[in-house]
């Protein structure tokens, strides 16, 4: 969903309980009644991916088919922008790492998704359709290439209704993508492929809550492939007393997964994800986001339950609106939590990419 100044973005919310038992799922926290869910085998990743290789990449491999090179200017926050963002971390979190990203590229902004594609490389979807790789070099960014998402026959996607991504997740070099307008998830095997590789369908999303009809632009904001290879997808705005998660059946076929999260005031779910610990739990992480005019773009990151496995984002401090999130498990067994900024091709708005390193 886009902000343009100066809407106020809708405002719903979810939280998610911080660890399970080893090798589980964890559960929504507060969770209330919701439209029961029905009961299939959900669908796995690993039941699916030799399909969806074979399907997005008919042609064999060519990993950097369809992706040119981006002109992306990386510029560090200033000395005492940088200080005030470090001052806001809680304990056992610290900023490590705060960047602008700039482009004469008109084709570059809109950065509404973000994952770990592997361990030099994020990888984004903007919400125009497009992919933005952008490669790290010792924990910073360091170049980019961009390319543009293709549908089942190969043909470029072309108008909201078809190329508005926004979810973003990444596995063994295939891409899962959640769009508005059009609430679907669609794979891509671009580790194989890149930006040549054709959308697969993973399944139709629902498109209404307790008897409600989803406006188009609060479908599902967050995406995660959880580390049980299960699909699920975040809505940001269809409902004003929750924020329900829908999942991927093994039919192909979608549903309500049952539980429904209190929201904090004020804030909407933009992204998720998902990571397993060292000692077999399952971390569940979370971005979410607001808006008015008076006090700008807000943003809440929690990695965990309690105050200080969070961290709010809002002025003085340098801060846009922040809708992708990226999690990955660090060899010393913290966490390295990405977000990026949706600028929404706005040229009075910015793209920022922040990292922060968290103690689970």
């Amino acid at each position: 969903m886009k902000i343009v100044l100066p809407l106020i973005a809708a405002a719903v919310v979810l939280g998610f309980a911080s660890c399970a038992a080893p090798g589980t799922e964890a559960e929504p926290v507060a969770a209330r009644s919701a439209p029961a869910a029905v009961t299939n085998d959900l669908w796995t990743f690993a039941a699916a991916a030799d399909g969806i290789h074979a399907a997005s990449c008919p042609d064999g491999n060519a990993p950097m088919r369809g992706f040119l090179p981006l002109d992306v200017s990386v510029t560090e926050l200033d000395a005492k922008q940088t200080e005030s963002l470090a001052g806001l971390a809680p304990a056992g979190a610290r900023l490590a790492g705060a960047w602008e990203l700039t482009s004469g590229d008109p084709n570059f902004g809109g950065l509404s998704g973000l994952a770990v594609e592997d361990s030099n490389t994020l990888l984004a979807v903007t919400d125009a359709g497009g992919w933005v790789r952008i490669g790290t070099s010792g924990g910073a960014p360091a170049a980019a290439t961009i390319g543009y998402m293709r549908g089942a026959e190969g043909q470029f996607l072309s108008g909201k209704s078809e190329n508005d991504a926004e979810g973003l997740a990444v596995r063994d070099g295939i891409a899962f993508v959640s769009f508005e307008r059009d609430f679907r998830i669609e794979a891509f095997a671009v580790g194989s492929c890149g930006a040549g590789a054709k959308a697969v369908e993973i399944s139709a999303l629902p498109a209404t809550f307790e008897g409600r009809a989803i406006d188009t632009n609060e479908g599902p904001e967050a995406l995660v492939l959880t580390p049980d290879g299960h699909l699920k997808a975040g809505f940001e705005g269809a409902s004003t007393s929750g924020s329900p998660i829908s999942r991927v059946l093994a039919s192909g076929a979608s549903d309500w997964t049952g539980q429904l999260a209190d929201n904090p005031k004020g804030f909407a779910l933009v992204g998720l994800d998902a990571v397993r610990l060292a000692d077999g739990t399952t971390r569940n992480i979370q971005l979410y986001r607001a808006f008015d005019p008076l006090r700008g773009a807000r943003s809440v990151l929690v990695w965990g339950a309690g105050a200080n496995q969070r961290l709010t984002l809002s002025r003085p401090v340098l801060t846009d609106n922040f809708e992708g999130l990226a999690a990955e498990v660090m060899q010393t067994g913290e966490l390295r939590l990405w977000i990026v900024s949706d600028n929404n091709f706005n040229k009075v708005q910015r793209t920022l990419l922040y990292a922060f390193d968290v103690t689970p």
